[in-house]
């Protein structure tokens, strides 16, 4: 019995660090810190998804961005997807590589197409690729043709169709606001 709550003692010693060097367990605290920025992406992405939501072909390109109107976060754009983080990771523990501003829109791409001007408004909508970073797969389209609304989400006819217009686009620009 005595033994047992020996070890019980031990045990508690260990885990509180006590007589440890602190140096010996301590990690980077970025690694320790549950996903820091992944709260802030997914509130960022909830809020966006509800912007898209309120949504209507034909709105004017001024409507859609005064909708879609977001301030920017200071979010995640990169995650550590290091072999040796594998654990961390089971447990709930990313670590944030690269933050940067997640703006609304994300990105803008403009280009024509059968003499219609066409432009792209790419907003962020959640989740990262499995390399880690933001990529289309996280983004939303929504397209606007000839300055009115014509559809969003990649599923939309007119995306699919445009979309080789979209993954090498004429132009790219950082967003922009009303024209």
């Amino acid at each position: 019995m005595r033994q047992g709550h020996a070890l019980i003692a031990l045990g508690l010693v260990l885990l509180t660090g006590v007589g440890c060097d602190p140096l010996v367990f301590q990690l980077p605290p970025e690694v320790l810190t549950p996903a820091p920025t992944a709260a802030t992406n997914l509130r960022f992405a909830t809020e966006t998804v509800a912007r898209l939501r309120t949504l209507s072909v034909g709105q004017t390109r001024e409507e859609v961005l005064q909708r879609m109107s977001a301030q920017p976060v200071e979010g995640c754009v990169e995650w550590s997807w290091a072999d040796w983080e594998f654990y961390l990771r089971h447990f709930g523990y990313l670590r944030c590589i690269k933050t940067a501003a997640i703006r609304s829109p994300y990105r803008v791409v403009t280009f024509e197409s059968g003499g219609i001007p066409y432009e792209t408004l790419f907003y962020y909508s959640g989740g990262m690729s499995p390399d880690g970073v933001i990529s289309d797969g996280q983004l939303t389209p929504v397209l606007i043709g000839n300055g009115k609304l014509i559809g969003w989400g990649w599923d939309h006819p007119l995306v699919k169709q445009l979309g080789p217009n979209l993954s090498a686009p004429q132009s790219v620009q950082a967003p922009a606001g009303p024209r």
